[in-house]
């Protein structure tokens, strides 16, 4: 997958799905509403818990598409701390769906 392609089937898992705060998902990572880096993993792997990235930080050998979706999004918000971003209280989904869209065409 492309990071377009990534970034679209995000929001599209989002908005079927719905849309998650304060974890990658509501507990189950393979559907359910997720957050906006929940949905990132699930539009790669299925899974919204999955690990494409290795402890040291750095994305996984063939997670290269999935690291530029994420730097994408980072470019988008401003930060590198997207859990963050994506739990501040006065978040809305449209506001992730938005960045996803901004992301994904930039």
């Amino acid at each position: 997958m492309t990071p377009e392609e990534i970034l679209n089937s995000a929001a599209d898992i989002i908005r079927r799905d719905g849309w998650y705060q304060g974890d990658n998902d509501n507990g189950d990572s393979s559907r359910g509403p997720v957050c906006l880096m929940g949905a990132i993993g699930r539009a790669c792997t299925g899974n919204s818990r999955a690990s494409i990235v290795d402890t040291m930080g750095d994305f996984e050998p063939g997670w290269e598409a999935a690291g530029d979706a994420v730097q994408r999004v980072v470019a988008t918000i401003g930060t590198d701390y997207v859990g963050n971003w994506n739990d501040r209280r006065e978040r809305t989904a449209e506001d992730v769906l938005l960045t996803l869209k901004k992301a994904a065409n930039d």
